[in-house]
């Protein structure tokens, strides 16, 4: 696992999410184009399925990445230099933002049909 006070926990939380994001609206056009399901399963369908387990898979990486950083940044007051304490402190929001947009993303898998 990467440190909580690398630099590129500035980046990591939003850069995962990003990827989240493109993959999952790449895949969900391929799967409308190859099998789409009928209108009137509305949103209990095999596409939907798929789309919030990996938005809970995600989310809970994110997650997991964020309580890392703010761990260390707690652990580490008075042991370590103010610098790494905003790396891994600012690490722990990022994560915690990206968390929270792949959530509220994802979930509407639970409203919308799939393919409209």
């Amino acid at each position: 696992m990467l440190s909580p006070y690398h630099p590129l926990q500035l980046a990591l939380g939003l850069t995962v999410w990003i990827i989240w994001f493109a993959l999952m609206y790449g895949a969900l056009a391929v799967a409308c184009k190859m099998a789409p399901p009928l209108a009137e399963q509305g949103p209990f369908t095999w596409i939907n399925v798929a789309l919030l387990f990996s938005t809970l898979s995600v989310t809970g990486l994110l997650l997991f990445w964020a309580n890392a950083c703010w761990r260390a940044s707690r652990a580490g007051i008075g042991q370590t230099s103010p610098s790494r304490m905003f790396i891994a402190r600012l690490g722990a929001g990022i994560n915690l933002m990206g968390a929270i947009s792949t959530l509220s993303l994802g979930l509407m898998a639970l409203l919308l049909p799939p393919c409209l």
